[in-house]
């Protein structure tokens, strides 16, 4: 099967306020929210793409996997010297381009008056230059003011990072970009108009103090009967949170083309193997005849981590995973019948009494469904990443375009249903979102993680924006990186504090067999190799010490090798 994930452009999180002499206005959309809007959008255009497609694999075992060896890269993390700082930058004491002129008729400006020329017919740029004293992360204020309302981007250092959205206001206000790493000397901030027209009156620099990474988390698994190799692997997670990344990639099918590509050119596997549920959908799947889980049982055995999503089917009316149609609603499914643990009799019983839905019948059945599959890997002792209804408060998919109350009414029979009826306790529960609405009970999921798509051609950097929005929305959890388009670059998220406990990078486009315009074979050597970056071998060296200690059962020998 093939599942197509669209681009969504990433953008850093802006903060508004009111300053001295500053008129309030509406905040811009934070950006995990703004993230969900561009990801519907993608999903709901491309919906024939996105909904995978139901195929028959047979398993690939390969005989020979090997890649060249590479000597351990060295994490080379810029020092930073922080100081605190208070730069003030007047517009109309930089270089003036054509088109632009200084003027003092409004009275609430600070310096000697402000700068007109920003124009959104024209969409031309204003420069401020910058001279810092120190290395370090900053916050960028920006005082300006747009009679009629504007929207501009903003690049640092010939880097986007911002759109900023100016509400319509007669006086200056302050909009605000947190957490920006400038080295000392010389730096560029560029402002490019895109609609309406601006006046800049100027800019501040001040040392931030809001990116403040959580780098301790306790290893207690949200499930008090969690196994005892989930509740290793959990510490595993928990004793390299901030001290390095863990590597991981989805799979299109059970051939693992993806990681042989990564093992052919890096010499290192990834220590996570994700992969997809959606057979388990009654509704369109074919479980019967689907190797998912004895391709996650093969992969397990061999020392790898296994994470399972689930693109679930709509369990009535035509398959698909996007939004809800005239044939099935999440809605009709609510009900405050308690039913998580009730046999398929007691559920039938109900219906006939017209206490609860079709479609909430429907929904446990298939729920029973995926259970089933992760039954087998539990008679294994796997542990599993399991990352059920994801990309919450997007509104790409059926199970969370209806709201937040019927969303988390799912979560949680999910969660009772497998855990205290089908008694599954080799889960870590993964909450993937973007809107704090949708957050679960913090007791009832171990990890929060977010998807992150940026553009061709685009750098990833270090994601510092979804990592402490997410941080911010679900403190106390570990962070994630559960899907990307492009690999996050390991120095910088160390530099800015984002050391995120594992990635996912998805599979063709953003990685197919020759190198593309997401990633290529240099990075992916750069990225394996690093020494913040952790592989399948050294999740097997950690178990093995847990075995030492008499935790767990050494994994099997991998064949490959």
């Amino acid at each position: 099967m093939t599942v197509k994930k669209n681009t969504a452009v990433i953008a850093a999180a802006v903060m508004l306020f009111c300053m001295a002499g500053c008129t309030e206005i509406k905040q811009t959309t934070p950006y995990l929210e703004r993230q969900a809007i561009e990801f519907s959008a993608a999903e709901t255009t491309a919906a024939e793409t996105t909904a995978p497609v139901t195929t028959t694999v047979t398993t690939v075992t390969e005989t020979v996997l090997t890649g060249p060896e590479y000597s351990e890269i060295p994490l080379d993390v810029p020092s930073l010297n922080i100081q605190n700082v208070e730069l003030t930058y007047q517009a109309e004491d930089m270089e003036l381009p054509i088109s632009f002129e200084a003027k003092n008729e409004k009275t609430d400006y600070t310096g000697s008056g402000y700068i007109s020329g920003l124009r959104g017919d024209l969409q031309n740029t204003f420069i401020f230059s910058a001279e810092v004293p120190s290395s370090q992360h900053y916050d960028i204020q920006l005082v300006v003011c747009a009679d009629e309302g504007a929207e501009c981007a903003v690049t640092i250092n010939g880097e986007k990072t911002e759109k900023i959205a100016v509400e319509s206001s007669s006086r200056f206000i302050c909009a605000t970009i947190p957490g920006i790493y400038m080295e000392a000397g010389m730096n560029s901030v560029s402002i490019q108009q895109i609609e309406g027209d601006m006046l800049i009156d100027c800019m501040v620099l001040q040392n931030n103090t809001s990116l403040s990474p959580n780098r301790t988390i306790e290893a207690v698994p949200s499930d008090e009967n969690a196994s005892q190799e989930t509740r290793t692997l959990l510490e595993f997670l928990c004793d390299n949170y901030s001290k390095a990344v863990i590597s991981g990639q989805h799979v299109s099918d059970s051939s693992n083309k993806e990681i042989k590509r990564i093992v052919e050119t890096t010499g290192k596997y990834p220590a996570i193997r994700f992969a997809d549920m959606y057979p388990f959908s009654l509704n369109g799947g074919n479980a019967i005849d689907d190797d998912t889980v004895s391709a996650a049982i093969e992969w397990s055995k061999k020392g790898g981590i296994t994470g399972l999503m689930w693109h679930w089917f709509a369990p009535l009316g035509d398959a698909g995973t996007l939004e809800p149609s005239d044939e099935f609603s999440l809605a009709k499914a609510v009900t405050q019948e308690n039913v998580a643990e009730l046999t398929p009799s007691q559920l039938e019983k109900l219906e006939e009494q017209g206490s609860i839905s079709e479609e909430c019948v429907k929904i446990i059945e298939d729920i029973d469904s995926a259970a089933e599959g992760l039954k087998e890997l539990q008679k294994e002792d796997i542990p599993v990443l399991w990352r059920p209804l994801h990309q919450a408060g997007a509104g790409a998919y059926w199970w969370d375009s209806e709201g937040s109350e019927a969303y988390l009414w799912l979560w949680d029979l999910m969660y009772d249903r497998m855990t205290n009826y089908h008694k599954l306790h080799n889960l870590l529960w993964v909450w993937s979102g973007v809107d704090n609405e949708y957050l679960p009970d913090k007791s009832r999921f171990d990890i929060a993680s977010a998807d992150v798509y940026a553009a061709e051609n685009e750098e990833f950097g270090s994601g510092y924006e979804p990592f402490y929005a997410l941080q911010k929305m679900a403190e106390g959890k570990l962070i994630a990186l559960s899907e990307c388009s492009s690999l996050p670059d390991i120095p910088c998220a160390f530099r800015d504090g984002c050391v995120w406990s594992y990635f996912g990078l998805w599979y063709e486009p953003y990685l197919s067999d020759e190198d593309n315009a997401y990633t290529d074979s240099e990075t992916l050597v750069k990225i394996y190799n690093s020494e913040g970056v952790l592989t399948r071998e050294d999740y097997i060296d950690y178990c093995s010490q847990a075995e030492a200690a008499g935790a767990v059962t050494e994994p099997a020998a991998d064949p490959f090798q």
